[in-house]
């Protein structure tokens, strides 16, 4: 009768951490970021999207991307860009502007050690752009790339996460990550990321 009652003193006292416990794993769940529980799901589809721009990709070797490149030149479709340090694409978007608006796209991957694309650095600017003009300042700009890529790619939209110590806004379908910012009131920075490449495997995590 002894060891009976106080086997039920003990289960009594243990229903306090126990509820703790529980209570701590309910809260993790509910404190993760909108990022961090879209990077879990997304990556628990196990769908690959390796689609850059202009056909190029995710996977392409230097060689196929100056191969492309020179191919996309040939069609008059790009042009080495200011300083030779970048290729230059220039487009006219009439979808999430107004009216018909020139814009300056600068782009250059980023390759691992074995020189295959794990991320496509580009940088978007107005043509037109003056210091002086509102409409045609980085913080307009930034809105309407955002529209933009989502044109480009579709699929899920931006939410903010932590990235690399700062709040960006970031799209994440799959493996790729797209994280844009701005630059200057000039320039909108944007970066696509597989982050399912060891290089970035450490940042899927971020935002938590």
């Amino acid at each position: 009768m002894f060891y009976l009652q106080n086997m039920m003193m003990n289960l009594k006292f243990l229903k306090w951490p126990i509820s703790i416990i529980v209570l701590g794993i309910t809260l993790s769940g509910c404190f993760q970021s909108d990022y961090t529980r879209l990077v879990k799901s997304e990556l628990a589809k196990g769908v690959r999207y390796d689609s850059l721009l202009l056909g190029i990709r995710f996977g392409d070797s230097r060689d196929d991307f100056y191969g492309k490149c020179f191919d996309l030149n040939k069609q008059q479709l790009v042009r080495e860009g200011p300083g030779n340090t970048a290729v230059q694409y220039m487009f006219t978007d009439s979808i999430v502007h107004a009216k018909p608006t020139e814009i300056r796209l600068l782009f250059m991957p980023k390759y691992d050690e074995k020189n295959i694309i794990t991320e496509m650095n580009m940088e978007f600017s107005y043509r037109e752009w003056t210091p002086w003009v509102p409409e045609l300042q980085s913080d307009t700009l930034k809105v309407k790339t955002m529209e933009i890529l989502m044109e480009w790619y579709k699929g899920n939209e931006f939410v903010i996460a932590h990235v690399q110590d700062t709040e960006q806004f970031v799209k994440l379908d799959g493996n790729r990550r797209v994280v844009i910012y701005k630059l200057d009131p000039e320039r909108v920075v944007v970066k696509v990321q597989d982050i399912l490449h060891p290089m970035f495997r450490h940042s899927i995590t971020t935002g938590e």
